[in-house]
């Protein structure tokens, strides 16, 4: 028998659906969160007065289109607020308060960054890659409901980013370096775990494509999708998109661990046909190419996330690497023994902890974004400190401080 987040017993899966303006307004918003709310048997009519809801959108960047629609996030606040529960919107790094700062989602709710609130460190029961305590928000483990309002993304390393991967930005600050030193798909499985969402709203109005988060475009497509169950939420985005769910990875994790559907035949779709809404997002590139002679490529044995993060690196630096005359060496994924090692060298993955001192040694199953900078320091460029702090460089290696 499957059951949601709230426990209630479900023969499928369902997962509501519904156009909207990409632009749209709040009260346009709203008639849209109403008709999904509607289509799921309206799931916040189980909250009572007082209770804390926590709202979690995907808005750690300022940028204009690069995060939830703030209209939306006021439709949610509001069809909280007036059940007489108390919202409190909450997002990692202190963007969400700059983008939301004089809108109208602080007439229903508290707007606070994760960053400032009290931490408690707390175990994750069943987790397979943090299977260490965690520091996590104090709100995030008392709120009395839970509810997810990511923005659908392709992604560089885990192809596909929504409902799921969305609770990565529940841990404060930079801490999310803690998840892909762990791996970042068994990860986000594992903070589904530690947190259940109640209820999940997926922001389609505007999409992220192409390769994300190194670089990326925006999109307009104009939907809405919601379900009280993230897995399914998320299989039946990907499908929309144009994705299979089997190509992501924490899904298929996900749905062996019990937490959810594992393709769309297993969804009930509601609402707006989802003939009607399909379209194709413009992928991550996933195979790598050199950007010229001279940049050799080993990475055979590396897993698919480092692959692909290799190939999105090559593909957000082309440029500086063409224009670049040196030679350099990448290495990824496990080596009985390294290859020949020619000019700059940069080691990617957890798999080549053991050869770190061999060259510049970015760590991580995957990497981050934030770790391209890594091959700028081995084309001789500036990087900023913090920059600095995101990859490994040996004595012998090491030009100095940073600038």
């Amino acid at each position: 028998m499957m059951t949601d987040a709230s426990g209630r017993a479900r023969g499928t899966w369902p997962v509501a659906l519904t156009r909207t303006d990409p632009r749209a307004d709040q009260a346009q918003m709203e008639e849209a969160l109403t008709r999904l709310l509607g289509l799921l048997g309206d799931p916040l009519d189980a909250l009572t007065s007082g209770q804390r809801v926590l709202i979690k959108p995907n808005m750690f960047q300022t940028e204009p289109g690069f995060h939830v629609s703030p209209a939306l996030l006021a439709a949610i606040a509001k069809a909280v607020a007036d059940r007489g529960a108390r919202p409190v919107v909450a997002e990692r790094t202190h963007a969400l308060t700059e983008v939301l700062r004089d809108h109208a989602v602080h007439r229903y709710a508290q707007v606070v960054s994760f960053d400032d609130m009290p931490l408690r460190v707390a175990a994750i029961p069943g987790a397979t890659s943090l299977r260490v305590p965690i520091a996590v928000p104090e709100l995030v483990l008392d709120c009395d409901y839970f509810i997810g309002v990511p923005q659908l993304r392709t992604h560089a390393s885990v192809v596909y980013s929504n409902a799921m991967k969305n609770l990565v930005g529940l841990l404060p600050g930079f801490t999310t370096r803690i998840v892909h030193m762990a791996g970042v798909d068994e990860s986000t499985v594992d903070l589904n775990l530690l947190r259940p969402q109640h209820l999940v709203v997926s922001d389609g109005s505007t999409v992220v494509e192409g390769n994300y988060p190194m670089e990326g475009d925006l999109r307009e497509v104009g939907f809405l999708a919601a379900s009280t169950n993230a897995v399914a939420l998320d299989v039946a985005v990907s499908e929309l998109a144009g994705f299979k769910a089997y190509e992501v990875a924490y899904l298929q994790d996900a749905h062996g661990r019990g937490m959810g559907p594992a393709e769309l035949s297993e969804v009930e779709l509601l609402g707006t046909p989802f003939e009607e809404l399909a379209f194709t997002i413009k992928r991550a590139p996933s195979v790598i190419t050199a950007p010229r002679p001279g940049i050799h490529v080993h990475a055979d044995r590396a897993c698919p996330a480092c692959r692909r993060w290799i190939a999105a690196a090559f593909e957000a630096l082309g440029d500086e690497l063409r224009a670049w005359d040196g030679e350099m060496t990448v290495v990824s994924g496990p080596q009985a023994a390294l290859p020949e090692l020619r000019g700059q060298v940069v080691l990617v993955g957890n798999c080549l902890y053991e050869s770190r001192d061999a060259g510049i040694y970015v760590e991580g199953c995957p990497p981050r974004a934030i770790q391209l900078a890594a091959f700028r320091y081995a084309m001789g460029q500036p990087v900023g400190a913090h920059e600095r702090t995101q990859f490994r460089v040996p004595a012998r290696f090491d030009r100095g401080a940073a600038v």
